[in-house]
């Protein structure tokens, strides 16, 4: 099922796990940044319906050792929230399939699976973002701390970049 919405501590779960292929060599020692905005309709806690526009960035460094360091931040007008995940945190999980990195990121209910296409030199990629869940329910927490179901939702302006050297040191 193909939906798509808010953001939230999804990311939180993020990059938890180390991923389970091998990194490309091309990708040592790069960042990886894939944005997107998620809008929708959500069921407020209390009852009733709102819509949302959230703004999602996740930045995936790769160390020389192969190792995945995740920094996300999601933000709409009613909050934000984002954070570091360090190899092993966590609950979601990422793994290199040729030239694919997929991830997969649990929500309360359902989940999130991101997947970035590397050109063949590995100097570019497009990402897509997909959301859902077996019995169609999709609940998450939002940047206001509070969890929602999601009733209806897109992705939409996703953007893909890598970079050479560790974007969080600087």
């Amino acid at each position: 099922m193909k939906s798509i919405g808010l953001m939230t501590a999804l990311s939180l779960v993020l990059l938890s796990a180390p991923a389970l292929g091998a990194p490309p060599s091309q990708l040592l020692n790069k960042t990886i940044t894939i944005s997107f905005t998620a809008t929708g309709v959500a069921r407020l806690p209390q009852g009733g319906q709102t819509g949302f526009s959230t703004q999602v960035t996740h930045i995936i460094y790769v160390s020389d050792a192969g190792r995945l360091f995740l920094r996300y931040r999601a933000s709409n007008r009613r909050g934000s929230m984002g954070g570091d995940v360090a190899p092993g945190e966590g609950r979601g999980s990422f793994s290199f399939q040729g030239n694919r990195l997929v991830g997969v990121l649990p929500f309360a209910t359902g989940a999130r699976q991101l997947t970035v296409t590397f050109n063949p030199g590995f100097s570019s990629c497009t990402a897509s973002v997909i959301e859902g869940h077996s019995g169609g329910v999709i609940q998450r927490r939002a940047p206001d701390g509070r969890v929602y179901e999601i009733t209806g939702g897109t992705t939409s302006s996703v953007s893909c970049s890598i970079q050479s050297g560790n974007a969080f040191a600087t």
